[in-house]
């Protein structure tokens, strides 16, 4: 097997002790010829090398894509920033124009509540000083529009579309801030109702679809990295570690709106298939 040559090991160990996406590892490991098979065994094998206090079992998770170009259906996305750790993208040309502007105008025929948040302790949907937007939830394939997007962000990511929830649209006005949270489930029985229904969350995609005149962006307090994308584009970034726990450097927010408004669409992967 190819695991068993020695630099193939060295590659895998050089590559996780410095804090390298296996699941892009992996991508880079079948374009050169290994089967996904044996890439996984290969750094099943490696992880508990480089990491041998991780108890908990290595969990396949979506594809935090690297730079470079990316054809996903019709649209050729180019990936333009990327961290290892914590694992961030910004993607852009994600939407169209004429794309982003049905997207909002659906959005507003729908109509925007005031946003919740996930009580920790309950795991009830409850409103919350810290989230301040407007939003509303869609189902899957609502409409063909959204049906396509889906696709086309499964794809993007590697990760099936029934792992994936409703898109959700939120629109952030003048001072309307997100603070900072975990969109990954907490522990116990709170975070317990909502896994559920799927498993945990693994992974986000953030889609600009109105970016503001000043403020809005993205920020990941742990690495002090603020990202703020250009209309039609995407922020994605992983929700957990190799075991699937939640990683604390996932910890972002959405910084207050100064001048504008912002208008993003949140896509949220899960572990299992959404039901």
């Amino acid at each position: 097997m190819q695991f068993a040559e020695p630099s193939w090991q060295e590659w895998i160990a050089r590559n996780l002790s410095a804090g390298c996406d296996p699941a892009d590892m992996q991508v880079r490991m079948i374009a050169a010829g290994w089967n996904e098979a044996d890439a996984r065994a290969a750094l099943s094998t490696g992880i508990a090398q480089v990491f041998p206090d991780l108890t908990a079992p290595v969990v396949a998770l979506p594809v935090v894509p690297d730079t470079g170009m990316i054809r996903c259906e019709d649209r050729e996305i180019r990936v333009t920033f990327r961290l290892q750790n914590p694992a961030i993208a910004l993607c852009e040309n994600v939407l169209s124009e004429e794309e982003r502007a049905e997207l909002l105008k659906y959005a507003q025929e729908r109509g925007l509540q005031p946003s919740t948040v996930v009580d920790e302790v309950s795991g009830d949907n409850l409103p919350h000083p810290e989230r301040t937007s407007s939003g509303v939830m869609l189902d899957r394939s609502e409409t063909g529009l959204i049906s396509r997007l889906e696709r086309r962000l499964a794809a993007l990511t590697d990760w099936p579309v029934v792992n994936g929830e409703g898109l959700q649209i939120l629109r952030y006005r003048k001072d309307e801030e997100y603070r900072p949270h975990f969109d990954s489930f907490p522990d116990g029985a709170g975070g317990a109702v909502h896994i559920a229904h799927g498993g945990q969350r693994v992974n986000t995609v953030l889609i600009y679809l109105q970016s503001p005149a000043s403020g809005g962006a993205t920020a990941f307090p742990s690495c002090g990295v603020a990202l703020c994308p250009r209309p039609g584009s995407a922020v994605i970034f992983r929700n957990v570690d190799l075991a699937g726990r939640r990683d604390p450097a996932s910890l972002h927010a959405g910084l207050p709106v100064v001048e504008g408004e912002k208008v993003i669409m949140t896509y949220w992967q899960r572990a299992g298939a959404f039901a």
